[in-house]
Order: structure tokens, then sequence, then C-alpha cells
């Protein structure tokens, strides 16, 4: 059980992308220039210190739409430190397991052996924490000072915003932009293994057996999913209904009806956490209720040729039985069109195509036949004392499945299922003992040729799976020496090559692949980012400068609401060449989704080229001539360069980092006793190991992960 102050996510690293103020030499209105950042530049994470152009993000770029805000919320810069944030309430993380555990085991007869493993687990996981990390500067706009009768919207604001303050039901009465984001998920799992083991004295034994999983992730919990709250959402959404009740239009395009919020926090309980039913509409949640039902039946084959020679046989089937509920995301979605936020939805396009049941519970189910085949060799040769050779071929398998629920405003924007991964894996290799048991040298080679390799992307504020081709191969050595009775080096070394193969991409960082026909510019419904052609943008911006079109008209080109009229301005269509060689045409004021990037040959995420780890031991044994040893160990680790996504820009790169780790162990054998003194990160080593790139609509920045601060501490265990 856990219950803390910690972050899950690491600081956003992020460039300033600023509003642009003209374009092709004509000036850009700032109704119009609010679609032009995409909140972050593709800058590289070394270069990136400054906080999100909140313009550009969902909640913050609708809340300048509405008058909430006249620009950017995060003015001051940002705190250089990539362990220090600024956050605008305290962060926790909650976690509880059990788990259950039952091992049997029965001799039936001196070669046969059955096992029996069951288990039963349930977790439950639920965590809060300030999305920006960064205070804003500045506060809501204050129209109090404006008499009423003057302008209706301005009275209509002042009655539900006094004095420029929004009274979120769950992030309380303020006037400073805010958004947190709960996430949380209450899982069960089932399993339960049978294994037969023979001990022949002939040449023949086997291993056989099976497994049953019963795993549930549902929606029953109010903080199962994911949550994205911010007081500016709720703002635009209480203005909304206000405007309706009064007899007004909408505020939200589109939503003739007035939308329910989450009203939960009557006693104002400051903690978010308390404050949610689920049911809101004023926020985003994204709740995915899953299901997964996988039965394996395995086995393998030992054959003796002689006494230095194993051949090595093995088979599995595999069975995936998937169930997710369809269950989109309900932010602003009236209660006449959806009474029950939480029901399934049906989606006939994608269940025709997967079940054929129309039902809102999307089902998948995969079968597959996987095995390996290898031998174990241990020659008798001069110049060891023991030697193995091995080598192995494998087939293997990881189930497809079924990504998060397509997001309302565009019911196309990832792939509804992900297709299984697939890998054949050849590997050779040697292990060896020499001088009098000493040394040891270890060599493996290994290429792996993936098939539908699945990756993960943010997409709607979700994570996506998605498939690409892979090569990965490489070589690991490992040398142990003992030089003394009491001492033991070790060093490890890791040489890996991966690279993409026929791949082919949109990059959200660079929507354009760099080609200057096109630009990059917001949805001003769901903050997702477009591209469309530079002549049409132009030519908008034209027809607005002359007064042909109100201020503010550009938002129309990624909703679509230009698309097909270019004859109307003197356009026509426009040709690009994409990343698979491919001449495609497009209207020049037609949105879409960019220009494709080859990725053929770019590295794997988190593959660096390179690892080694060096370690050494010195045991004083019998202190004073007592039972207790003392064991001294030092740990080195260093990699080079690498990437965290497959595009392999600027921004994807980690650079190369090392660690120091130290202990010291004293140790009772004859009680069990342990002291262990250590130190971790012992030069507080600051380093960047891993980042993941959020989409478009909180603004395209970098989650990053570091190495954790210089750690020191002692540990006392007892075993028996």
């Amino acid at each position: 059980e856990e219950d803390d102050t910690r972050l899950r996510s690491g600081k956003q690293l992020c460039r300033k992308d600023p509003l642009d103020t003209s374009f092709a030499g004509i000036p850009i209105a700032f109704e119009d220039q609010i679609f032009t950042s995409q909140g972050c530049l593709s800058a590289p994470l070394d270069e990136s210190h400054d906080t999100v152009n909140s313009v550009a993000t969902l909640a913050g770029g609708l809340a300048v739409q509405v008058g909430l805000l006249s620009g950017d919320a995060f003015t001051a810069p940002a705190i250089q430190d990539l362990r220090t944030i600024a956050a605008g309430f305290d962060p926790f993380y909650q976690a509880e397991q059990d788990l259950w555990t039952l091992s049997l085991s029965w001799d039936i007869n001196e070669v046969l052996k059955l096992t029996s493993l069951s288990s039963f687990n349930e977790t439950s996981v639920f965590s809060l924490e300030d999305v920006s990390k960064v205070e804003p500067t500045i506060t809501f706009n204050d129209l109090s000072a404006i008499p009423p009768g003057i302008n209706p919207q301005v009275d209509l604001y002042n009655s539900v915003f006094p004095g420029g303050v929004v009274n979120d039901p769950q992030i309380g009465p303020s006037n400073f932009y805010t958004v947190a984001d709960p996430s949380g998920e209450t899982t069960e799992a089932f399993t339960q293994e049978l294994r037969l083991q023979s001990d022949f004295s002939g040449p023949l034994n086997f291993n056989l057996g099976a497994i049953y999983m019963d795993y549930e992730a549902g929606n029953d919990d109010v903080i199962d999913g994911y949550y994205f709250i911010s007081n500016a959402l709720t703002g635009l959404l209480q203005l909304h209904n206000a405007s309706l009740a009064a007899g007004g239009p909408p505020v939200i395009p589109g939503v003739p009806f007035p939308a329910s919020l989450d009203e939960s926090n009557v006693d104002g309980d400051s903690n978010i956490g308390n404050s949610l039913n689920g049911l809101g509409r004023n926020y985003f949640r994204t709740v995915s209720p899953y299901e997964l039902q996988s039965t394996a039946l395995f086995g393998e084959a030992y054959y003796d040729i002689n006494d230095e020679l194993t051949f090595t046989l093995g088979l599995r089937y595999t069975k995936d039985e998937k169930s997710q509920k369809n269950i989109p995301t309900y932010l602003f979605t009236p209660d006449v069109v959806r009474a029950d936020p939480l029901a399934p939805v049906p989606d006939p396009a994608t269940e025709t195509n997967l079940d054929g049941n129309v039902d809102g519970i999307f089902e998948v189910e995969f079968e597959e036949v996987t095995g390996r085949a290898g031998f174990d060799w241990t020659p008798d040769l001069s110049f060891t004392d023991d030697t193995l050779l091995y080598g192995f071929y494998s087939r293997g398998y990881k189930g497809g499945g079924i990504n998060p629920p397509q997001p309302s405003e565009n019911a196309n924007a990832f792939p509804s299922t992900f297709e299984p991964e697939f890998i054949n894996a050849y590997e050779m290799g040697t292990k060896n003992r020499f001088a009098g048991g000493t040394q040891q040298l270890n060599l493996a080679g290994f290429y792996y040729d993936y098939t539908d390799y699945q990756i993960t992307q943010v997409i709607n504020r979700s994570s996506v799976n998605f498939n690409v081709d892979a090569e990965v191969y490489g070589l690991e050595i490992e040398y142990l020496w003992a030089p003394g009775s009491n001492w033991l080096l070790s060093a490890n070394i890791g040489l890996l090559e991966s690279k993409l193969v026929d791949v082919f991409a949109i990059d959200v960082l660079d929507r354009t692949a760099g080609n200057s026909d096109f630009v990059v510019l917001k949805n001003a419904a769901s903050y997702s980012n477009c591209a469309v052609s530079a002549e049409g943008y132009a030519t908008i911006l034209g027809a607005i400068e002359a007064g042909q079109l109100g201020a503010g008209s550009t938002a129309g080109l990624c909703l679509g609401s230009f698309a097909g009229q270019e004859a109307t301005f003197g356009l026509g269509n426009v040709s690009y060449v994409d990343g698979d060689g491919s001449l495609r045409t497009i209207g020049a004021l037609t949105p879409f989704d960019g220009v494709n990037k080859n990725l053929s040959d770019n590295n794997l995420p988190g593959a660096p080229d390179t690892t080694l780890n060096l370690a050494a031991e010195y045991t004083f044994p019998s202190l004073g001539n007592s039972s207790w040893d003392l064991t001294i160990r030092g740990d080195y680790y260093y990699q080079t360069e690498s990437f965290a996504r497959i595009w392999n820009v600027p921004r994807d790169e980690i650079s190369s980092w090392e660690n120091v780790n130290l202990s010291l162990v004293l140790a009772n054998n004859d009680t069990g006793f342990q002291i262990t003194a250590f130190a971790k990160n012992l030069f507080d080593e600051e380093v960047i190991t891993g980042a993941y790139l959020q989409d478009d609509s909180p603004g395209l920045y970098s989650n990053v992960f570091l190495t954790e601060p210089a750690l020191y501490g002692v540990t006392i265990s007892k075993s028996w």
C-alpha cells in the first residue's frame, strides 16, 4: 500500500511556440493568431526550458475564445532545474495491492511431477497532479468595471464569473487558470497454471503445461480512467448553460443543449480526488472497461543425443479473447444526447468488422501457434574447464488489442484496433569457465525480426497503439573474474543495432515534413493540429484583411469549413510527394493530417547502440573471527545516445548517461540477518533517461524521466 505526494510523471520540457503576427506579408489579427501556435516547437530537450503556450492547449485556447483569458497564461520564465516544478496544489499517489498465491506440488512417482500455481491479484491506483507544472501569471479577465446594461454578453460574463473568478466544483473558486489530471485504475486478475514435468533416466524428457488468465479493468469505480479537469473548461460550460437559460445562443459551437456539471463536491473539499462522481460534462474523461481471457497450452521436449548434445523442441498454443466497452469521451456532451455517459455506444462501422454484434462492446480474438527449437552442446575442450554452446530459433507472439474510444469530434483519429506482434528470434551463444573456475566468459549474438511491432503514441489525450515492422540485432559480452578468493570483478558490454522497416508516418511535431507549401494550424474545437496549404491560408488571411471575411475566420480551416470552396477563392489543388514517394493531391483549402515521413532505418525507442556495466566487490570474511561477512561492491553503468520516439528528430534525442552505485553488506549466514548500507546515484547525476511526447491538445510538450537523485540508506533483513 502506498499513500504519498510523489509525481507519477516527470517535468515538462518545451520550447515555447509564440503566436504568429503575420504570414506572407499579411498581418494576422489576434482572433486568427490564436490558431497559429502548436504550444511547443520541435527543439532538442536540452534547449527546451520554456513554458507551454497555453493558447495552443485545449483548455487554455477555449478560455481565450470565450474571453476568460486574453493570451498565454504562462508568461514567467520556467524553472530551469529538472527536479523542481511549480504547482497550484500538492500531488498525491495512492496505490493498493492484494495478492494471494497458492503453490502445490505432487510427485506422482519417481519420474513425474505435477505442479499447480494459482494467484489472485487486486490492484487500485489513483494519482493526481498539476498538469502544467508551472504557475500561471495571468488571471482570468475581470469585467466587473463595465457597468451593467451596456453589453448583454458582458452582463452574462459578470453574472457567471463575478470578479473574474470561476467557481469550479472540483478545483474550487479561483481566478487563475488551473489544470489537473486525476488518473486511476482498478483491476482484478486470476491466473492458474498446471505443469507436468518428467525426470526419466533415458534421453527423452518433457515439460507440459496449461495457463489460464482472467483479467478485468472496469469503470465501476470513479477513479477508473484518465481525467482532464480545468476551471477553464468548467467556466466555458457554465457560460454556455447560462446563455441558453437566458434564451441566448449556445456558447459552445454545435452544442444546442445544456450539459450537466459534476456538482458532487458540495462540501468544497480541496482534494480533487474526493470531488468526483465521474459523470460530469465539464471535464474530459476517457475510460475503457476491459476484459481478457487468455488460454495457453505449451510443451517442450528435451532429447539428449549424447552426453554432450541436447536438442529442444517446444510448441505453444495461445488464445486471447478481449472485449472493451466503447465509451467515447463526453466533455460538453448534452444530457439529452447521452443520458448515461458510461453506457456503451454502438459503433456499426467498427463492430461490423470485429464480431458483427453492434452493441457498443468491441470484441477481438487472436489464436496463434508459436514455438522454439534449438540445441545445447557442452563439448569437452582443452582450453576451458566448462563450455556451453547453444543456438535457438524462436517464434514469439504478443496479442493485438483494442485502442481507446475514438474522440467524438474525430471518429477516425486512429485505428480502433491494433494487430498482434510477431518476432522471429535467432540467438547463438557460448558460456565458458576457465582458469580453474576463476574466470567466465559469456558471448551471445542475436537477430530479431519483428512484424507489427507495437508502438504507443498519445493521441487525443489517450495512449494509442499502432504497428510497425522492425529489425534488431546485437552482441552481448559478459566477463567475470575472481582474481582472489574474496574478489569478484565483472564487465558486461551490449552492442545493439535497431531499425524500422518500410515505415511511413506523420510526425505530430512536424506535420508538414518540412514542406513550405503547407502550414500547421489549430483545430478550434478539438485543439488537435491540421495541415493546410500555405496558398490557401494566405488567401483566407487576405480575404480577412480586405474585409471580405471576419476576423477569426481562419478557425474554419482545420474545421473543414472552406473545403470544396477552392474555386470560390480562385484556388485549385496542391500536389506534394509523400514520404513513400507517392504523388498526392489535395484541395488548397482542405485540411489534412499532414505529410508522411519515411522512417525506414530509424532506430527503435530506448535502444542505445552501446551499454557498459562494470562491477567490483570484495568480501572480508569472518570479521573478528565471527560469523559476519562484510562485502563492499561498486557498480558503474554507461549507455550511449538513444531516441525516445521512432521519428528520431532532435526532440527525441536522449543524451548518453552514466551512473555509479555503492553498497556495503554485513551478513550473518548462520542467523540470516543482513544489514545493507547503500548509495544509489552516488555522484547525484541529473540526466534524462527517457521522454514521452504529449499530443497536440496539451501543446506537444515532453514529459521527461530522470535518474533518481542521490539516495543513501540502510536496510535490515532477516531470512529463515
